[in-house]
């Protein structure tokens, strides 16, 4: 017997839960399709160029030493660099947009998926709710 249960997310989409989910991609395509229009593939590709041109010199960019790294770049005094150095922020910047987009709608499907009965509506709209009112 062949399964027609269809699943969004982990979801059942037949569920409260799983039209929820759907909602909120719907959503999510409108925010990351405004994002992603302005933040082209070449803008990656320079952002992995510009990345590896500073792993060359020895500026290995983390997290955790960013500034630490961005003071030692400056300080070379080099201007080819800083003006690389200004890019690499700048598309840094708006890939963690990105990034920060995407995880806000992971942690709404994270949630949706704890609940014990996903036709619960109540509490579905409580997750939901904030995230499509935006």
């Amino acid at each position: 017997m062949k399964n027609d249960r269809v699943e969004i997310e982990g979801i059942d989409a037949n569920t409260y839960a799983g039209k929820a989910v759907q909602a909120c991609k719907l959503k999510a395509r409108g925010i990351f399709g405004d994002e992603l229009l302005t933040f082209k593939l070449l803008d990656f590709v320079n952002f992995f160029i510009l990345t590896n041109e500073f792993s060359s010199k020895g500026f290995i960019i983390t997290d955790d030493n960013r500034e630490e790294m961005y003071i030692k770049i400056i300080e070379q005094g080099d201007i080819k660099l800083i003006e690389d150095l200004e890019k690499y922020i700048t598309l840094r910047d708006s890939l963690k947009l990105l990034q920060n987009k995407r995880q806000e709608f992971d942690d709404i499907v994270q949630k949706l998926l704890l609940l014990k009965d996903y036709n619960d509506k109540d509490q579905v709209n409580s997750i939901i709710e904030p995230y499509l009112r935006r």
